[in-house]
């Protein structure tokens, strides 16, 4: 260094070094992306390729397409609360170290877990299940709310090797346990044990498990930053599995399965892509952060290119994979396939596009657009479903992830 700047070239050395970091920085971010795909990518095997065809395989249709209605809402509950509880610690962890103090959110994950147990009872008494799928089920429910919030952990820290290592544990317990409880009442058990291993994992390298369970002076401004975002969640998720809600009382089990089946190949492109949101929400919970109209334009334009090549990919290769993975249910999901995977690509978009708003915009932004989404869907699906069956309920998929897609856009574009 000495010796350019006695040159005369401190100015060049200058305009160089800065180079030189933003290299580095752009080589640990593309990086992590790979890590973090990789890792979804084992998990969506593990849970797509193994369990649920699986379980498809095990039982009858009606059955199964039971099975596939309460799993989504299980889902709906886990991510309801932590998933929740996960993203709105990234966004106010900034608040806590500056003060110093530690709380709030193992008491806020012990209040999500008692509402998780009336949930539960909840569809116990709706689905009707005997006494050791229903325990087993609530245990379930449990470990994933705990394990879904503690992830946060390796976020904040931007460790995304150990979520690779997690999902690797998590992917080798799911598949262990598919084989020996793939069975009408100890299904939920496989779940039990697959996230099981994910919360121990969690437990042991990270400080989760000995954050205090108490309040603290920022608990008020944090839980009600978490109602609103649990809200917004809530009709997220719910419209996410509405497929399974809405199509199961109108048409019955049976078309719950052949839409999911339609649906499977994007679907878990979903589940491996929607970390990458993940780890844009850990650099953006960064101090150093700044938000820009660019990064915002340029983020979301290489996501919907990747997407645009991706349903280029489902046009070509779903029909072959969900031959080979659900043969008895091909035949009546085919004519689903295409308009099924269209309606998941747009929602991925709309996925990608979040982050970046849910931390620079007040999450009444975001429940707003949820809000208009959700009203999009259900008016759709309503007026759709009766009359075209599982083809009007794809085309109102489409129309509602394409209107939640452009309000996230335009509202991106206007506060950056």
């Amino acid at each position: 260094r000495d010796l350019v700047r006695s040159r005369g070239l401190g100015d060049v050395y200058k305009r160089q070094e800065p180079t030189a970091m933003r290299k580095r920085q752009l080589g640990r971010i593309t990086g992590d992306f790979a890590v973090n795909i990789l890792a979804s990518v084992i998990y969506t095997f593990a849970r797509q390729i193994v369990v649920f065809p699986l379980l498809a395989a095990r039982l009858p249709e009606d059955t199964y397409g039971t099975l596939l209605t309460v799993t989504g809402l299980v889902n709906v509950c886990t991510a309801l609360v932590g998933n929740s509880l996960n993203n709105i610690r990234l966004v106010q962890n900034s608040q806590y170290e500056e003060r110093g103090i530690q709380g709030d959110f193992n008491l806020l994950c012990a209040l999500g877990c008692a509402g998780s147990v009336v949930f539960s009872a909840v569809l116990w008494q709706v689905f009707a299940y005997d006494t050791v799928t229903a325990l087993l089920l609530t245990a379930y429910l449990m470990v994933s709310n705990l394990y879904q919030y503690a992830c946060a952990f390796f976020r904040l820290e931007l460790n995304f090797k150990r979520i690779f290592w997690c999902n690797v544990l998590v992917s080798l317990a799911y598949t262990a346990a598919a084989f020996p409880f793939a069975t009408e009442s100890l299904w939920p058990m496989v779940f039990l044990i697959g996230e099981g291993a994910g919360l121990l994992y969690v437990s042991l390298r990270t400080p989760f498990v000995h954050e205090p369970c108490r309040r603290t002076p920022l608990f008020g401004e944090t839980a009600q930053k978490a109602v609103v975002f649990m809200l917004s969640s809530l009709v997220g998720n719910l419209l996410l599995y509405a497929d399974r809600m809405i199509i199961y009382p109108v048409l019955g089990p049976e078309s719950v399965s052949y839409y999911s089946t339609a649906s499977f190949f994007g679907k878990s492109a979903g589940i491996v892509m929607t970390p990458i949101a993940g780890v844009l929400l850990g650099y953006f919970a960064q101090k150093s952060f700044r938000a820009s109209r660019r990064l915002f334009v340029l983020v979301n334009g290489i996501s919907a290119a990747c997407l645009g090549v991706f349903f280029l990919g489902c046009w070509l290769l779903a029909p072959w994979f969900t031959r080979l993975l659900y043969p008895t249910l091909y035949e009546a999901s085919a004519p689903y396939i295409l308009l099924a995977n269209l309606g998941a690509v747009v929602s991925i978009a709309g996925n990608m596009a979040q982050p970046m708003i849910l931390k620079c915009c007040s999450t009444r932004w975001i429940l707003a657009i949820q809000l208009v989404y959700g009203g999009t869907y259900l008016l759709l699906a309503m007026a759709l479903l009766p009359a075209y069956g599982l083809t009007g309920f794809c085309w109102a998929t489409i129309l509602a992830n394409g209107v939640r897609l452009l309000a996230l856009y335009a509202l991106g574009l206007w506060k950056f």
